[in-house]
């Protein structure tokens, strides 16, 4: 049996204590033969003190043992001095005790001036525009001062003092230049890292960054055992990296808000400096065929936040809704509009207008393009066709045939009965001799349903529509084979544009959805649905890597099945 060898105590030591200013130590409180929990040192003007967790020992020494229960602090000074760490009161099992320590920071030893940290490293933040608007990008450059001598392995972090809310997005920091300066005769290396910050509303946004360098220093000697070392790393090292979290000015930005007098009607959203452009084409094309009118927006502002000008409403044309397009130059934002002229009476589109705020001079500017003149061709229809009936150039005669006189031929010497039946008294002979009649029957039907149809053009384009349906259903089949998503949903369109446009004896250019439920208000459900998904694909925001192929399979399934139904309903 192993005995105790000694009573239940608290001790508080420091590893090191007495330190450099560029140096670190560690502050234990150990428990011996006994168990306790960490305890909240209080603060220490010039210290930096972090709980680091705790570690345990047990050894036996002519069988008897003693135990410990470690708990270990990083202690990181700050500025040069004498410092007292506690008194602090430790709790465990059996009783109390305070207990405290000593720890002396003196300068680097090639140092003879620095007094505190922020002499040997600290930070700077400045900003271009002290009192920006709101969406409107601002410049930070954070600074990093390192006085030449100081060895940094060149990793920067920043552990937080940025505002919490109103920002738009976070701040994506990178080190952007490295250069040396003179400070009051001391040299300094310096490293600037910098941000473009927006904000989502206005008011005082406070920055005050607590940038974190990793100082490269000697490393210390260890003892060979390591259950109390704080600091991990190779033992065989000769260097080892102290966190410094250096200090920083205090930058008070003062967002302000767009104004709303004298607001444009047409203003978007638009914070900055732009430049506007639109592409209208074609310029000559039939009713019922799309337009595409193109718009970009470059400059400096927050083009992210741009919504796509409005194209003024026209009962004559056909809006869809706006989409946005890739672009390859981060300074501009594209915008993509389909635009159908429902008859020739369209001669031009309509002026598009953009509106923003310059943030140079303060004041709300209106960019104006177009109108844009078209030449729209009416549709053609089938026109009417009516055969008259000629009369005949051929007079009838009536011949009126006399008696003639019929001899009487001698009797046969020898008469014969026979059962066998004569050709001309044969079914077949009698269903050939009806087949002329048959035949002229089948052209008068064939030429009077010919002359209704022409005759009735609603009818015959009613006819049409399944045939024109099938013809774009097997394009959709075709495209949806080949992965083609863009084809898939345009084939989809053109078969609702023909089917109906047939249906109901109407031309391209007024197939719309309020138009076939006002005809067909039986399958409005479908319709509605068949005719919102297809558009929002064929000229809203596709998704990049396509909808799945079940899910387009599914779409042209219940194409189909709504046209049967529709076809099944009596006009």
């Amino acid at each position: 049996m192993v005995a105790s060898a000694f009573a239940a105590d608290v001790q508080m030591s420091v590893e090191k204590p007495l330190i450099s200013l560029l140096d670190r130590t560690v502050l234990k409180i150990e428990f011996i033969d006994t168990q306790g929990d960490a305890v909240d040192i209080p603060d220490v003007d010039g210290l930096n003190i972090q709980y680091q967790g705790q570690s345990s020992e047990t050894r036996i020494v002519n069988f008897k043992s003693s135990s410990k229960i470690v708990h270990n602090y990083i202690v990181t000074p700050t500025k040069v001095g004498d410092y007292t760490i506690g008194p602090v009161v430790c709790t465990y099992r059996g009783g109390q005790k305070e207990v405290s320590t000593q720890l002396r920071v003196i300068k680097p030893q090639d140092d003879k001036e620095a007094q505190q940290i922020s002499e040997i490293m600290f930070s700077r933040i400045a900003t271009d525009r002290e009192a920006p608007y709101v969406h409107e990008p601002f410049d930070l450059d954070l600074k990093v001062y390192i006085r030449d001598g100081v060895q940094i392995d060149g990793n920067f972090s920043l552990r937080g003092g940025m505002p919490e809310s109103g920002m738009e997005g976070e701040l994506k920091w990178e080190v952007t230049g490295q250069d040396r300066t003179d400070r009051n005769g001391t040299i300094f290396n310096v490293y600037t890292l910098h941000t473009t910050a927006k904000t989502l509303t206005a008011g005082t946004f406070t920055f005050r960054p607590e940038v974190q360098v990793n100082v490269v220093v000697p490393r210390q000697n260890r003892r060979p055992y390591g259950f109390d070392d704080p600091f991990f790393g190779d033992f065989f090292g000769r260097q080892e990296t102290r966190p410094i979290v250096l200090d920083c000015n205090t930058l008070d930005v003062a967002v302000q808000s767009v104004p709303t007098e004298l607001r444009p009607a047409s203003y978007t959203g638009g914070v900055g400096v732009f430049d506007f452009d639109v592409d209208v084409a074609p310029s000559q094309l039939k009713a019922g065929e799309p337009i595409t009118v193109k718009m970009r927006i470059s400059g400096d502002g927050n083009l992210s936040q741009i919504t796509p000008p409005a194209i003024a409403a026209n009962h004559d044309l056909k809006l869809y809704e706006a989409r946005s397009l890739p672009a390859s130059n981060p300074n501009e934002v594209r915008f993509e509009q389909v635009v159908i002229p429902k008859s020739d009476s369209v001669t031009e589109i309509p002026a598009i207008s953009f509106s923003y705020f310059n943030t140079k001079t303060a004041d709300f500017r209106t960019l104006t393009k177009g109108p844009f003149p078209v030449t729209v061709e009416a549709m053609p229809q089938q026109a009417a066709q009516v055969i008259a009936s000629i009369p005949s150039t051929v007079q009838q005669k009536t011949e009126i045939l006399g008696r003639d006189i019929v001899y009487l031929k001698p009797a046969p010497k020898v008469w014969k009965k026979t059962t066998d039946i004569v050709w001309y008294r044969t079914k077949p002979f009698h269903f050939a001799l009806a087949l002329p009649a048959l035949f002229l029957l089948a052209v008068a039907g064939a030429t009077s349903k010919r002359n209704a149809l022409a005759n009735d053009v609603a009818r015959a384009r009613r006819q049409k529509a399944p045939k024109a349906a099938r013809k774009n259903v097997a394009r959709a089949e075709q495209a949806l084979r080949q992965n083609n998503e863009a084809a898939f949903y345009e084939a989809l369109w053109y078969t609702l544009a023909a089917y109906f446009g047939h249906r109901l004896n109407l031309a391209p250019g007024e197939v719309s959805l309020p138009v076939v439920l006002a005809r067909l208000p039986q399958e409005a459900a479908a319709l509605e649905s068949l005719f919102n998904t297809i558009e929002q694909r064929r000229y809203g925001f596709h998704s990049n890597g396509g909808k799945s192929k079940d899910e387009m399979k599914s779409l042209l399934r219940q194409l189909t099945a709504t046209l049967k139904k529709c076809e099944r309903i009596k006009l």
